[in-house]
C-alpha cells in the first residue's frame, strides 16, 4: 500500500497538514473566541481534515469582514 505512493500525494498530504496547523495556530491565538468555541473548532479541523480547515477559513474570514465593517461605521447615537 505505501508503494503506491507517488510524489503528487506526498504534496497533497503535506499541503493539507500545512493548512490544518495553520488553522489550529490561528483558532487558538484568537482572543475573541472563549475556549469552547476553541475546542470545538480543534475537533472539528482534525476530524474533518478538509471540510473543517474550509469551514474554520470562511468563519474567520467573514469575521474579518464584520469587524471591518463594524470599525468603519463607527459608533452612532
Amino acid at each position: 500500500m505505501v508503494g503506491n505512493v507517488s510524489g503528487a500525494h506526498v504534496l497533497v498530504i503535506l499541503v493539507v497538514l500545512a493548512l490544518e496547523v495553520l488553522a489550529l495556530v490561528q483558532v487558538w491565538r484568537d482572543r475573541r473566541r472563549s475556549d469552547v468555541v476553541k475546542v470545538v473548532w480543534t475537533v472539528v479541523i482534525i476530524a474533518l481534515p478538509v471540510i473543517g480547515v474550509v469551514g474554520w477559513a470562511v468563519n474567520w474570514l467573514l469575521g474579518r469582514a464584520a469587524d471591518r465593517l463594524n470599525r468603519s461605521s463607527g459608533p452612532t447615537a
